[in-house]
């Protein structure tokens, strides 16, 4: 997703942006569950860069994923970093993938300016992003610069159901387009948030 899109497709992003921050949320949220997050943000960047370059147009890219926006996934080339901490700041994972000599340390500097807009607003650093942008801003232009904040996609807030103060952790994607960074996390917690409830609903012995 770039600043190019349409006033109407930006508008549309962002009330997206706003349900996956409304609707992604935890009944608990444990050690276990950062690693298996984690771990699960990395497995789907690795199975994309077997996956992408066998698909031919967004028809194909929406088919497989329900999107089309890994096309144009950076295969060659593609690295991230992934961390998960609390909002005391306690570290619960942290990992790199893909490409060796993509990962840098420049990486560390936009997880921790996407981690403080997170950790300012309770809100997405991809949403928070684009309401800039919304306005007529760029990010850096609203104030938010390297290295203290980064509203560019990539750090998403871990809330549990029914608080309302402040979330418990954040996860945070670093190392490809925004709009991808973004849609790893909420792709991964789609697909992990429905495994813990469904091991909360089973009945134990």
């Amino acid at each position: 997703m770039s600043y190019e899109m349409s006033e109407e497709q930006l508008h549309e992003l962002i009330k997206q942006i706003k349900l996956d921050e409304r609707d992604l949320r935890f009944t608990s949220f444990t050690p276990e569950d950062a690693f298996q997050l984690g771990v699960g943000i990395r497995n789907l960047f690795n199975g994309l860069r077997e996956r992408v370059p066998k698909l031919a147009g967004e028809e194909e890219h929406t088919k497989a994923f329900g999107h089309a926006i890994y096309q144009g996934f950076p295969v060659s080339s593609a690295g991230i970093v992934i961390h998960i901490e609390t909002f005391t700041g306690h570290r619960l994972f942290t990992a790199t993938a893909g490409e060796a000599s993509t990962v840098k340390p420049d990486n560390w500097i936009w997880v921790e300016g996407k981690k403080n807009i997170v950790r300012r607003f309770h809100r997405s650093s991809y949403g928070i992003g684009r309401e800039c942008v919304a306005k007529g801003k760029t990010p850096e232009d609203a104030g938010y610069r390297l290295p203290e904040y980064s509203a560019h996609g990539g750090g998403f807030p871990i809330w549990i159901k029914g608080v309302t103060v402040a979330p418990v952790a954040v996860v945070i994607v670093s190392g490809l387009p925004q709009s991808m960074d973004h849609q790893l996390i909420v792709d991964s917690l789609r697909a992990y948030i429905p495994q813990c409830e469904a091991a909360i609903a089973a009945p134990t012995e």
